[in-house]
């Protein structure tokens, strides 16, 4: 099993479709219209692609407003995000050039390992760019159980 796509909403379908078009570099992967029966009104589904066979998605419907306060910054806000792996730390320097270009305001964090960088998109999406490595989340499998078992049993 694998990701097929990822799908948030968009409250701005034109401001979405700049951002992953020109900001990120993603292509348009398709878009499609119709009624939705579990919301009772038409809807919009846009997706970007990321590689082949990945992509993020987008949701426009008539009534979709962000939430009324501006994105908090709490650990579990900022848990919500999609992290997309560039292939390798130069890559990072171009991103931070790309997004200074575009005037897209971002975060660097250093972990374990290395550094991430963290940004909004239009629709309060956060996104992470990071270099896969063994110590990443992608690739800690050594000892993850032991990790996972000390935390429920209450050892921090």
């Amino acid at each position: 099993m694998a990701i097929d796509h990822v799908a948030y909403p968009s409250y701005d379908a034109t401001l979405t479709h700049r951002f992953y078009v020109e900001v990120m570099g993603f292509t348009l992967a398709g878009a499609q219209s119709g009624m939705s029966r579990l919301w009772g009104k038409p809807y919009l589904l846009v997706s970007y692609q990321i590689a082949p066979g990945q992509a993020l998605a987008f949701f426009n419907c008539d009534g979709l407003a962000p939430e009324p306060h501006p994105h908090p910054d709490t650990p579990a806000t900022q848990i919500h995000h999609v992290a997309l792996r560039v292939s390798e730390r130069e890559a990072l320097d171009r991103w931070k050039s790309r997004l200074n270009a575009h005037e897209v305001p971002f975060a660097v964090e250093r972990h374990d390992d290395g550094e991430h960088l963290y940004l909004l998109d239009p629709n309060d999406v956060m996104l992470e760019l990071c270099v896969q490595t063994p110590a990443s989340a992608a690739g800690q499998t050594h000892g993850a159980l032991d990790t996972l078992q000390r935390w429920v049993d209450g050892v921090r």
